[in-house]
């Protein structure tokens, strides 16, 4: 799910529509209260954080903010978003941990690239952090197998060096068909 933070409707609209027709899951909300409850949901996977959420102009707010969020929700990317962009702000949100800095208007072409390479960024070091475990390596190893014998199980099982029976009681547990 990507949070959006704006608290104009019309950005949070185009966002999110921008965003549903490229098949996003997303929330929209319009104030700091607001964005750190979401923050602290599982299923968050980057955060759009506007810089500015009242009359001023100095991003001040939107920094405040991304270092909360950075201690909700520590691994989740955040892209800053301003309309009032500066490069001492952009820096300033970079330095805090923000992982990229877009200024209104944008083109929605190169917004979505930057969206679906900060996700993936992300998606790699998700995957680097998670250990691999044992089941993980078997079940790997098991359907490699099977994709060498072409399905079969008495080939696979000989490539394995184990019994039918037991590549049978290993494919169950690990539910591969």
């Amino acid at each position: 799910m990507i949070l959006i933070v704006d608290d104009d409707q019309a950005i949070r609209l185009s966002i999110g529509l921008m965003l549903r027709q490229a098949g996003f899951e997303y929330m929209a909300v319009a104030t700091e209260a607001e964005a750190l409850e979401a923050a602290r949901r599982d299923d968050l996977q980057l955060v759009i954080l506007d810089m500015n959420l009242r009359l001023t102009t100095d991003g001040r707010q939107g920094v405040e903010m991304l270092r909360k969020i950075r201690i909700l929700a520590p691994q989740t990317p955040v892209i800053m978003l301003s309309a009032w962009a500066t490069v001492p702000l952009a820096v300033e949100g970079m330095s805090h941990g923000a992982v990229d800095f877009v200024t209104k208007p944008w083109s929605n072409r190169d917004f979505m690239a930057r969206i679906r390479k900060t996700l993936g960024e992300a998606e790699k070091k998700h995957l680097a952090d998670t250990p691999v475990t044992l089941d993980i390596t078997e079940r790997k190893t098991i359907e490699k197998a099977l994709r060498q014998t072409d399905g079969s199980i008495a080939g696979a099982a000989r490539l394995l060096g184990i019994t039918r029976q037991s590549l049978y009681r290993r494919m169950e547990k690990f539910g591969i068909k």
